[in-house]
């Protein structure tokens, strides 16, 4: 399977895992692990949560098939990751902020956005074979990230990312049985 490929693959798993991730806290509400993955209210960071495990299991997905073709794949799939995250707020709080309240279907595509533009960015430095840091910080790093999501999906901090809009909490807002 050629680079191209493997990233068109990619989008769509990430997009459709990334989709069914914003729903399964609903539906499975005493799943520890899951809901470090799955968005527990509507707040920018837990939109950004939702790119978390689809791009870790990406990871491992391209890792696979591009791992003997290039020596930078945890260099290319942190960049991935970075920008998908930041891209989310830098698009979507703007908005927010002149509109109040953004459109569902501007939101769907935001999210889709963000993962495109960190593909193009990953195709980018995979193709230069650009090196940031070494393979296995980059790997630190990705974990780092990880870590970072999972702790503060159980203790978010009072800042505007972590506020969901619609209650006005942060953290957690689905009543478990």
């Amino acid at each position: 399977m050629d680079l191209i490929s493997v990233l068109i693959v990619s989008f769509f798993a990430i997009s459709l895992l990334g989709t069914l991730l914003h729903f399964t806290h609903g539906w499975i509400k005493n799943g520890v692990l899951l809901h470090v993955f799955s968005a527990v209210n509507e707040s920018t960071w837990e939109h950004m949560k939702l790119l978390i495990a689809p791009t870790i299991l990406i990871v491992i997905f391209q890792s696979f098939y591009l791992d003997t073709m290039y020596l930078n794949i945890f260099n290319s799939l942190l960049i991935l990751l970075i920008v998908e995250l930041i891209t989310i707020p830098l698009l979507f709080e703007p908005l927010r902020i002149i509109f109040k309240k953004v459109p569902l279907y501007i939101t769907i595509l935001i999210f889709y956005i963000s993962i495109i533009l960190g593909l193009f960015a990953e195709y980018f430095v995979i193709q230069s074979e650009i090196m940031f840091v070494s393979e296995w910080l980059a790997v630190i790093l990705i974990l780092l990230i990880v870590a970072i999501f999972s702790i503060t999906t159980y203790h978010p901090p009072k800042f505007f990312l972590f506020r969901d809009p619609q209650t006005g909490k942060y953290g957690d807002t689905i009543e478990h049985v």
